[in-house]
C-alpha cells in the first residue's frame, strides 16, 4: 500500500547541486505531514527515496513521519549518487 503522507511545499527549491547543509535548510519547514494520507495503524512504514545523495531527504521524511506519531521501519533507496 502507498500512503501519500508527506508533501513538499512549493517553496522548496530543486536540490541539484546543493550540499548537505543546504539540502537540510531547503527542507526545513517545507516537508509536511498530510493527515489524509496517514498510514493505517500498526502498518510497517518504509520510506522510499529515488536517490540518496546526502541522506537529507530521507532523514527529513523520517523525522516528519515520526513527529506525526508514525514509526518508520526502514528507508529504501533505488540509487546512491556518487
Amino acid at each position: 500500500m502507498v500512503a501519500p503522507a508527506l508533501e513538499l511545499a512549493a517553496t522548496a527549491r530543486d536540490a541539484v547541486g546543493l550540499g548537505r547543509e543546504q539540502r537540510v535548510a531547503n527542507l526545513a519547514g517545507r516537508l509536511r505531514f498530510r493527515e489524509a494520507g496517514r498510514p493505517p495503524p500498526d502498518h510497517r512504514i518504509v520510506v522510499l527515496d529515488d536517490v540518496i545523495t546526502t541522506g537529507a531527504t530521507a532523514a527529513a521524511c523520517t523525522r516528519a513521519l515520526t513527529a506525526a506519531g508514525c514509526t518508520v521501519s526502514a528507508v529504501l533507496t533505488l540509487l546512491a549518487a556518487g
